[in-house]
C-alpha cells in the first residue's frame, strides 16, 4: 500500500504549478537531520523516520521585506473554542518558495508519507509529510520577521502561559493527492523546538508549549487546486465551519489535550493538483533553557 501510494504522488501530472516548484527546489539541499521511528497513513512503523533540515532557503524566504498587504485577522465562530484566520501572511512568491522547500525533501526521501515521532491511527492520516526545521543560520533570517507580520494579532496569554516573543521553529509540510485527506482529530501540543547550533540535532525550548496550530496554504484554486477545506466542527455539537485554502493566509485554532481544544479535519482533495500545507505553532511560556531532544 505505502509503495502504491508513494507512486501515485510521482505520477501526479504536470501542471504550470508544479513546473514551478519544481524550479525552484533545484537549488536546494535537504539532509537528514536525525533519524528517528515514525509512522506511515495505515498504522505502519518504521526506525528509519527523519527530522530533515536545508541548510540555506530560498532567497525570497532567506531575505523576507515586508509584505505589500498587512496581515489581517478574522476570527471564526464555533459556538466556543479559539479559532481565525490571519490573511497576507505569505506572499504567493513566498508560499511558493515554502512549498518548493517541501518538495525538494520530498525527492530528497523518495516521497515518503511516513511522519517522525507521531503515530496516528490507521487510515486517519493520508497525506505525503515533510517535518523539517531551517539550519540556524537561515532560521534567524526567516522566522523573526515573519512572526513580525502577525504576532500582534495573537492572544498575548493562553492557559496562563505568555505568547512567546519568537516563532516554533519546525516546519510540518503535508502534500495531499486526489482522495488523500486527514479524518477528524485535536492536534496535539508541543515542546517549542529549534534545530541545534551545531546542526546536527533537535533543541527543546524548556518552559515554552505550543497553544496554537498555525496551518498555513500554501497553494489554491488559483494553482488548480480543487477540494482540501479544512473543516473546524463546532464546540456545540451544532454543525461546523469550512476554511477553503487560500494561498498566504494562515488558519489559527487551539490544540493540546483540554477541552477547547477544536476537532478538525482536512476534505479529500477532488483535483490532480495536490494541496501544500505548512503546520507550524505559536508558542507561550517562558524558556527556562535549551536541551537536546532528539
Amino acid at each position: 500500500m505505502q509503495a502504491q501510494l508513494n507512486a501515485k504522488c510521482k505520477a501526479t501530472p504536470n501542471s504550470p504549478h508544479l513546473a514551478l516548484l519544481a524550479s525552484l527546489m533545484a537549488p536546494l539541499v535537504p539532509r537528514a537531520l536525525v533519524r528517528t521511528t515514525g509512522s506511515g497513513n495505515f498504522g505502519e512503523s518504521t526506525d528509519d523516520c527523519a527530522f530533515y533540515t536545508l541548510e540555506a532557503l530560498p532567497p525570497v524566504l532567506a531575505e523576507l521585506s515586508t509584505p505589500p498587504e498587512a496581515a489581517v485577522r478574522h476570527d471564526i465562530d464555533l459556538g466556543g473554542g479559539l479559532a481565525f484566520t490571519i490573511e497576507n501572511l505569505l506572499t504567493a512568491q513566498e508560499a511558493d518558495a515554502l512549498a518548493a522547500c517541501a518538495e525538494a525533501i520530498y525527492e530528497f526521501n523518495g516521497h515518503s508519507r511516513f511522519a517522525p515521532g507521531i503515530v496516528t491511527p490507521p487510515g486517519m492520516r493520508q497525506n505525503m509529510a515533510a517535518h523539517w526545521f531551517p539550519s540556524q543560520p537561515a532560521a534567524q533570517g526567516f522566522f523573526a520577521p515573519l512572526y513580525a507580520r502577525f504576532q500582534h494579532l495573537l492572544p498575548r496569554q493562553l492557559g496562563g502561559r505568555p505568547l512567546f516573543p519568537a516563532l516554533n521553529q519546525k516546519i510540518a509540510c503535508f502534500k495531499y493527492g486526489e482522495g488523500d485527506q486527514f479524518r477528524p482529530h485535536h492536534d496535539g501540543a508541543f515542546p517549542g523546538q529549534a534545530a541545534s547550533d551545531d546542526g546536527e540535532g533537535v533543541d527543546e525550548w524548556v518552559g515554552v508549549q505550543s497553544g496554537l496550530s498555525m496551518l498555513v496554504y500554501l497553494n489554491d484554486d488559483s494553482d488548480g487546486l480543487q477540494g482540501g477545506e479544512t473543516r473546524l466542527f463546532r464546540a456545540d455539537g451544532q454543525g461546523h465551519v469550512d476554511v477553503a485554502p487560500k494561498k498566504g493566509m494562515a488558519l489559527f485554532f487551539r490544540h493540546g489535550s483540554g477541552p477547547d481544544s477544536i476537532l478538525h479535519a482536512s476534505l479529500p482533495v477532488v483535483s490532480n493538483v495536490p494541496k501544500y500545507l505548512a503546520r507550524m505553532n505559536a508558542v507561550y511560556g517562558t524558556m527556562q533553557g535549551r536541551r537536546r531532544l532528539f
